[in-house]
């Protein structure tokens, strides 16, 4: 039932429920989504806009974000209410007062800094490594090699829309293999 699917829908990190959904009729989807509640529906929504191909098809929105003011404990203590999305949190994106990317520092380097630091001192002088949203997934790997870092930030106009993880890139490169197929989950 449809509303059984919200349910499973609404559980899941928003990038893969957003490639679940990609898998159904546009009718069967619009009626899961229309199901969910609001926010979870409109992060889901956003991801669907974009070609799945894409960068922004299969970034995910979930983000830790610091201005360069905030405390290392402070950023600690949101990282600790983000514990659920683990999986999807490497760093912490650090962004200037009006949402513009910054840097992007490591959880290595939030663990290991004095709780009294601010995130400005352990920005880096290198950029953080970025795409765009309608970069494909040839060059979201390219980049993520090159990068040796465990993911990229998905950018437009010097704001971060999300975060692409490397399984993500896998899952993208191979989705023949690694895909969730969500009609099967309904069976």
């Amino acid at each position: 039932p449809p509303e059984q699917a919200a349910a499973l829908v609404a559980e899941m990190e928003p990038d893969e429920a957003a490639e679940a959904l990609r898998d159904l009729a546009t009718e069967e989807r619009s009626e899961i989504l229309e199901l969910m509640e609001d926010e979870d529906r409109h992060k889901i929504e956003g991801l669907l806009e974009f070609d799945e191909e894409a960068a922004g098809g299969f970034m995910t929105p979930l983000l830790v974000t610091a201005l360069p003011t905030d405390r290392v404990s402070s950023v600690r203590a949101r990282l600790a209410e983000a514990a659920e999305h683990g999986t999807d949190i490497d760093a912490v994106v650090v962004v200037d007062e009006i949402g513009r990317l910054v840097d992007d520092v490591s959880l290595f380097r939030v663990a290991t800094a004095p709780g009294t630091a601010t995130m400005a001192g352990l920005c880096s002088d290198e950029p953080p490594v970025t795409v765009a949203p309608d970069d494909e997934v040839r060059s979201v790997a390219e980049a993520l090699t090159e990068s040796r870092r465990s993911s990229v930030l998905v950018v437009s106009d010097e704001r971060v829309l999300g975060r692409i993880l490397a399984d993500d890139v896998i899952d993208a490169l191979l989705p023949g293999r690694v895909r969730r197929h969500f009609p099967r989950l309904l069976q």
